[in-house]
């Protein structure tokens, strides 16, 4: 019988919830509005009533992972630092209220972790040994897969891919690390920028951008071109460093597909050394916005010994 595990993806205002296979399949999802300033108890109550109205669609699920936007310890869940997306989360671990309330065990993650392994599993990423996921969307987030393991650090530590400087110079956006990447390209990046460009005529998020470049808007394309240069001079320096097999993008901005990571590739021949190199793959991630939630309840599946 194919187990289920039961993956929770965190997010700044909504969680996306769901029921996941041992293929990766996400069997029955469910998405929870909440806000920046819910309290723990309430969070926890809000969420595990979504996981009981999802229980009569299911047979039993064996697990729980979540996907949180933070650093939890791996072993006790408790958040290190600030999550300011729900700064009650720090608060308390997630993993007893909701292995006590269904009787299965939890683990609680990073989010771009858990996309990353999701992906690897069941996404893009499952023919490659070597790889970068990014997550764009307001901010920058992913992590690398090395030899087909998700590279984290102490207590479980994400990489801050969005932290990278990529033009110390930039005095404009000097915090918390100047010119830092997620400043310059993450879809909150691109719609700045475009005001920029475009300040009579500005654009409430970054769909509407990347609608206006594929209308051949002039100043939308700059835009756009900008942020996939920023992109492809960050996988560059990885690449040359880590001989990276492909980059796979994420998030709310891969929605653009093919006409964002054909850019990327374009451009990311500027920063890599080809000999005795290669540029690497650059492909939109499978499970899109969902590689958080399948990453999550893939995580658990994974850490859950199969009964005889």
């Amino acid at each position: 019988m194919t187990r289920i595990a039961i993956g929770i993806d965190i997010g700044g205002s909504s969680v996306k919830l769901g029921a996941v296979d041992e293929r990766g399949s996400v069997l029955v999802r469910k998405r929870v509005p909440i806000t920046q300033e819910i309290a723990f108890q309430d969070f926890v109550s809000t969420i595990a009533a979504a996981v009981e109205d999802l229980k009569p669609q299911l047979p039993a699920f064996s697990a729980i992972g979540i996907g949180v936007p933070g650093t939890p310890d791996p072993v006790t869940g408790m958040l290190l630092g600030r999550c300011p997306a729900i700064p009650s989360l720090v608060e308390a671990s997630l993993l007893g209220p909701f292995s006590q309330r269904f009787g299965v065990p939890a683990i609680v993650r990073n989010d771009a972790i858990c996309a990353t392994y999701g992906e690897m599993r069941h996404g893009a990423g499952r023919g490659l040994n070597r790889f970068v996921l990014f997550t764009l969307g307001t901010g920058i987030g992913g992590s690398v897969v090395i030899d087909r393991k998700v590279i984290d650090g102490p207590n479980g530590l994400p990489p801050q891919l969005g932290c990278m400087s990529m033009d110390p110079a930039r005095t404009d956006i000097a915090d918390p690390v100047p010119g830092m990447l997620e400043n310059l390209a993450s879809a909150r990046a691109l719609v700045n920028r475009y005001r920029q460009l475009q300040p009579h005529n500005p654009a409430a998020n970054a769909e509407i951008v990347v609608d206006r470049a594929r209308s051949g808007e002039a100043m939308a394309l700059q835009a756009v071109d900008e942020v996939t240069r920023w992109l492809a001079q960050a996988i560059g320096i990885m690449s040359n460093m880590l001989n990276l097999e492909a980059a796979i993008i994420g998030g709310g901005l891969s929605a653009a597909g093919s006409f964002l990571t054909d850019r990327i590739a374009r451009h990311v021949r500027d920063f890599v050394l080809l000999k005795p190199g290669r540029p690497p793959a650059i492909v939109t991630a499978e499970h899109g916005n969902n590689a958080g939630l399948i990453g999550a309840g893939t995580l658990a599946l994974d850490a859950v010994p199969v009964a005889a």
